[in-house]
């Protein structure tokens, strides 16, 4: 066969010259770097400052305010001078503010936003309490209540545990009202934080009188920063429930059947944030979120 060089129409040959050149260029041009996307705008800090009191009249001269964040950072160090806290704290982010040093101790004081939040003086009260003996028996008959609460949200139901469950609040309210007509309501200053804490959650458990009784100690006590004041916002809510009257600081609630959170009516629910805030608490919609969260 005899070989013969191939020819093309004129406007063919232009159109595999165009594309020819294309193909050419498309491998020559380098191909430009990616464009990266603008860093995030830095959030400054807000400063949180609030004052100190001490459970002896005198406060520490070598104080430290420290806080720890739900976000992973570091822990953030603040500045005590005299007797005023400050730390500088990311907004919108759950952080725990502790102030304290090594032989003094001050509760653990939870700062849902930053930017909203109002701080609490907070009570500084030296780690050797006076009754020591009393904190233990305090942290133990918490112990117990928490973990009857435990198996009951755990399904234990039944007859015979809730006839056990009922004679054992008897008995830790009963050893409750002993210490306090004796010895007076248990304060952080007296126990420990701690056990403050733990003999307000018994008390939560007693029946409205009882609760109505002792919510009268819980106030002299929050005068003197001695409870935490969302404990007693949380204890006042609960009296008026039992007195079937709308709430204060939206703290109760109940769990439907397909498992949604409804909260029990609120007197001048417009202003509920606004009371909820001066107890150190968070708002009501960060706190039906959290209860909305499926529990680990």
């Amino acid at each position: 066969m005899n070989s013969r060089s191939l020819s093309f129409p004129p406007l063919v040959a232009a159109l595999l010259l165009a594309a020819s050149c294309a193909a050419f260029a498309q491998d020559t041009v380098p191909t430009p770097p990616p464009v990266e996307a603008p860093a995030p705008p830095v959030v400054p800090p807000v400063s949180y400052s609030g004052k100190i009191v001490s459970a002896t009249g005198t406060v520490p001269e070598k104080l430290g305010v420290f806080a720890d964040c739900q976000d992973g950072r570091e822990r953030i160090q603040g500045k005590v001078d005299a007797d005023v806290y400050a730390v500088d704290l990311p907004p919108a982010v759950l952080c725990n503010v502790t102030v304290g040093e090594q032989d003094w101790a001050a509760d653990v004081q939870p700062v849902y936003d930053a930017r909203t939040a109002i701080a609490q003086t907070m009570l500084v009260y030296p780690r050797a309490v006076p009754q020591p003996d009393l904190a233990q028996e305090l942290i133990g008959m918490g112990a117990q209540d928490r973990a009857m609460r435990r198996a009951w949200a755990g399904g234990r139901r039944d007859a015979a545990f809730q006839k056990k469950m009922a004679a054992d609040d008897r008995k830790l309210q009963r050893r409750l009202r002993q210490i306090v007509t004796t010895k007076g309501w248990p304060t952080i200053s007296m126990v420990g934080a701690e056990a403050a804490n733990e003999a307000w959650m018994v008390a939560q458990h007693a029946p409205q009188a009882q609760l109505k009784h002792w919510a009268v100690f819980m106030r002299a006590a929050a005068n003197k920063h001695e409870i935490k004041l969302s404990n007693l916002a949380t204890s006042l809510d609960r009296v008026r429930l039992f007195e079937k009257r709308p709430q204060i600081y939206g703290t109760q609630y109940h769990v439907e059947k397909d498992g949604a959170i409804q909260i029990y009516p609120i007197e001048d629910y417009a202003n509920v944030d606004v009371r909820r805030l001066e107890m150190g608490m968070s708002s009501l919609a960060e706190y039906q979120a959290l209860l909305a969260k499926p529990k680990e």
